[in-house]
């Protein structure tokens, strides 16, 4: 294992180089493909491949850099005999299986471009490391009882008369109906809704979900939405004859059920969103000056207080980021946008700040950064039913030091460079 260990290193840095030979890479093909060697390539390519915080351009430049390498090496091959032009099919030859976790940057050298997907996927690989009590050294308390566990379904449900429900963690969501159930079937108490008011459209309810929490609901009409953690949707009873309107604060993805009589409207921070039969994703937290919307299927229009000079349109694909009126529209892989409502974290070049958010609020940690803010962007993909140690393990491997403490009964995680602690 220790040879295995010592060759990967010494590879893995060559063909950061450009300098690896077909046959080496062949090798190295091999040894990726053998489960036995997990650990020892694992340890490898975070000691070769990862390297300190660095700006999302310069991984860029480096990566192009090393992909032309690669593409040089491929080309000195056609000429040789076939024998040894089979190397060649190294580059192709990746398991679908690891390759369908990362996406291809570079599409036109989508052979070379696997080779580093493979070698990238290891990186967001849990490994044995740090324990919490480890990462929480240095308090001088026992932590035995304050390890800090991913989210769940947890949600609280107003009713029309006022009144507080605690929805089941059992249940994932909540079907509105005459009486509201939970998806399996269940009643929930006190959820008749059969004569709340005159007016059932001017009586709403409203769905929170807390730090480290979410939930989905279908409402009256079939439409169905996801909460993420902190956020909260407020809706009617019944819908109005002409018009379905509800009210989101926080981040929910949407599945509109169609109904060319009765638009959808989603109003947010100051937003109007409007759509007939559509699925999309709204960013809405308070503490962001930006609204974002990402637009799955159909097609949105967008209002913002009489603000701006027309309405804005979206077509599937396009993300319109609203910062205080002022409303840009750029296309985007929408994966990353809507992976929370699939137990994922997608960073793809995201801003450190951004993606310890993200954790921040489902694990319900608050995050300071003790010496400003690392110029720092993640990649990868990383399950949001782990741990938060073992998302913390992963991501202090680019360069960060992770430290967390209780004061005024809540976790804080307290982050610095790696360097600077």
């Amino acid at each position: 294992m220790d040879t295995n260990k010592s060759k990967i290193d010494q590879l893995l840095q060559q063909y950061k180089e450009g300098n690896c030979s077909p046959e080496e890479i062949a090798w190295l093909k091999a040894a990726l493909s053998d489960a036995d060697n997990d650990e020892a390539i694992d340890a490898a390519l975070v000691a070769s491949l990862l390297e300190p915080s660095f700006a999302a351009e310069n991984r860029e430049a480096q990566l192009e850099k090393t992909l032309e390498n690669i593409k040089k090496q491929i080309l000195a091959t056609a000429s040789i005999p076939r024998e040894q032009t089979e190397e060649e099919s190294v580059l192709a030859d990746i398991p679908p299986v690891r390759q369908s976790r990362f996406r291809a940057v570079w599409p036109y050298w989508a052979a070379a471009a696997a080779v580093l997907l493979v070698f990238s996927l290891f990186l967001w690989t849990p490994r044995r490391g740090p324990s919490e009590e480890q990462l929480m050294a240095g308090s001088g308390r026992d932590t035995s009882e304050e390890l800090v566990l991913p989210g769940g379904n947890k949600a609280t449900l107003r009713l029309a008369d006022g009144s507080l429900v605690q929805l089941n963690d059992k249940a994932a969501g909540i079907i509105m109906g005459d009486e509201i159930r939970y998806d399996n079937g269940q009643a929930i108490a006190g959820g008749k809704q059969g004569q709340a008011a005159a007016d059932p459209s001017k009586v709403l309810l409203e769905l929170s979900t807390p730090e480290g929490g979410m939930y989905h609901i279908t409402l009256p009409d079939g439409t169905k939405v996801w909460l993420n953690a902190a956020s909260s949707l407020k809706y009617p009873v019944r819908f109005a004859q002409n018009e379905r309107k509800v009210f989101v604060e926080g981040e929910a993805f949407f599945e509109v059920t169609k109904d060319a009589s009765r638009p959808f409207k989603v109003r947010s921070s100051g937003q109007d969103i409007e759509v007939l039969g559509t699925s999309f994703n709204v960013n809405a937290y308070p503490e962001n000056t930006t609204i974002r919307t990402t637009l799955i299927t159909g097609k949105v229009k967008l209002y913002n207080d009489g603000k701006s000079s027309g309405p804005v349109y979206l077509q599937p694909g396009q993300q319109s980021s609203n910062d205080q009126g002022n409303i840009k529209v750029k296309q985007v892989d929408t994966a990353p946008f809507i992976a929370w409502k699939e137990g994922l974290f997608y960073f793809e070049e995201t801003p450190m700040e951004e993606a310890l958010q993200q954790i921040g609020r489902w694990y319900n940690v608050a995050v300071n950064y003790s010496s400003g803010i690392p110029q720092t962007h993640f990649y990868g993909r990383i399950k949001r039913n782990k741990p938060l140690h073992e998302v913390l393990e992963i991501l202090a491997e680019g360069g960060l030091y992770f430290k967390l403490d209780k004061s005024q009964g809540k976790q804080t995680l307290e982050v610095s460079p790696a360097d600077q602690r």
